[in-house]
């Protein structure tokens, strides 16, 4: 493989022999000293032409740079949209393992050209006419302060994709999931990101073309996190990647919002992660959408005052203070156990607990009953077990009558120990 230095010497010194050739400038990576060396960099050059139209004319005057593996022609293609008469590409992946991309650009164009870009250098100047320029740096590459209705955009625009995300792995459309989450939701994360590396640098840093040089820029603990958003193509896996996601993305956004002096809005944020965990629970045989999703560890306490208001409710058969002395373990076990809740605009309003397709109950919070929430949480159940059981009160007739439309059946009964209340136990199987 050549060297930097053969390479160079053969660049500029076929431009020094051939007389159509005025003028040679480099840009990309190799002028940029913030940027790390290594053996896949680039040689980004241009080529100053009286005209280019000799030149692509004669496809083989670039065998002086030595044997190809293979190349591109961008220009040649139908929807390049270029002007091949004032810049014209060349993409060449040369056998000794370096890769020269070059342009050859009319002197009109370079001056723009030189001017536009400031990880530019020029090597060689045959007329001295070619403008003078600053020290090579990557200004032009440094992450750009947002405005306001930038940073409002970029969340709502994230936060939007997940319906596509969410109904997409509920669907398991996976080629549709994983396109919708690199191609769209991602570039809103690594804008985010690079708002928040743009802050700690004072904006006066490159993150790097698609966020390349993050690893550089970012906390261990935060990149690792932002690893963890890429996924294997299995829906698990995918699910995983977009929660970890969403939390680094609101993390990131609020930070920034606050840092920046913009409003962060917290409802919209709050209502699509809902949604989403929503989607996340919804049967994949379900008729209509189920606002259900698994139980955080915060709403330990909404739920437990909707159990002792239920029971105290329903279980006029049992002492108030049975069940007022089991609150505090119940709050504990509920923040412990798998529950899923019933939650809408207005807040939670029922929640149901199961382990091991035994559920522990149903409860729905007074005045919201009847409605169909108990239900929803009970579709949720028999979407995730083939086979259901539960104990009901025999006094508690409106229970009996709920899971006998729902499809139970008794399949015996007992006396509980710890009320001397008689219960039935019910059962339910997938049809």
């Amino acid at each position: 493989m050549r060297n930097e230095k053969e390479m160079m010497d053969m660049i500029i010194g076929a431009a020094q022999k051939d007389g159509r050739i005025r003028g040679v400038y480099m840009s990309g990576s190799r002028t940029n000293p913030d940027a790390p060396r290594d053996v896949f960099q680039d040689y980004d050059i241009a080529y100053i032409v009286r005209e280019t139209e000799t030149f692509r004319k004669d496809r083989d005057w670039i065998d002086i740079f030595g044997g190809r593996m293979y190349m591109q022609y961008p220009d040649d293609r139908m929807d390049a949209g270029t002007d091949p008469a004032n810049c014209y590409g060349y993409l060449m992946q040369l056998e000794d393992g370096n890769r020269l991309d070059l342009r050859l650009v009319t002197l009109e164009y370079a001056k723009k050209d030189i001017l536009h870009d400031k990880l530019c250098i020029i090597l060689l100047d045959k007329d001295n006419v070619l403008p003078k320029i600053p020290g090579s740096t990557d200004e032009d590459h440094w992450v750009k302060k947002p405005g306001e209705e930038e940073y409002f955009f970029c969340c709502n625009e994230f936060r939007w994709i997940l319906n596509s995300i969410g109904k997409g792995l509920w669907r398991g459309e996976i080629p549709y999931v994983m396109d919708m989450l690199n191609q769209h939701s991602r570039q809103e994360l690594i804008k985010m990101l690079s708002w928040d590396v743009g802050i700690a640098t004072g904006f006066t840093c490159s993150i790097g073309k698609l966020g390349k040089y993050l690893k550089r820029r970012l906390p261990e603990d935060k990149y690792e996190r932002l690893m963890k958003t890429y996924p294997k193509a299995e829906e698990d896996d995918i699910w995983q990647s977009v929660f970890e996601m969403c939390g680094l993305f609101e993390e990131t956004a609020i930070r920034v919002g606050k840092e920046l002096g913009y409003a962060y809005n917290e409802e919209e944020a709050y209502n699509s992660r809902l949604y989403l965990d929503c989607t996340h629970e919804l049967p994949r045989d379900a008729a209509e959408f189920l606002m259900v999703r698994r139980m955080r560890e915060k709403d330990a306490d909404k739920a437990a005052e909707i159990w002792l208001e239920g029971n105290l409710g329903v279980h006029s058969f049992i002492s108030e203070k049975y069940w007022r002395d089991n609150y505090n373990d119940v709050k504990r076990q509920l923040a412990e156990a798998e529950v899923y809740v019933y939650e809408d605009g207005e807040g939670i309003k029922g929640f149901a607990g199961i382990e091991n397709g035994y559920i522990q109950g149903i409860f729905v919070k007074e005045g919201m009953r009847s409605r169909g929430i108990g239900k929803a949480l009970l579709d949720v159940l028999k979407g995730k077990h083939a086979d259901l059981s539960l104990h009901v009160y025999r006094k508690n007739q409106k229970a009996l009558d709920f899971y006998e439309r729902e499809g139970f059946q008794i399949s015996g009964e007992q006396i509980e120990r710890d009320t001397g209340q008689s219960e039935y136990k019910m059962i339910w199987r997938k049809g």
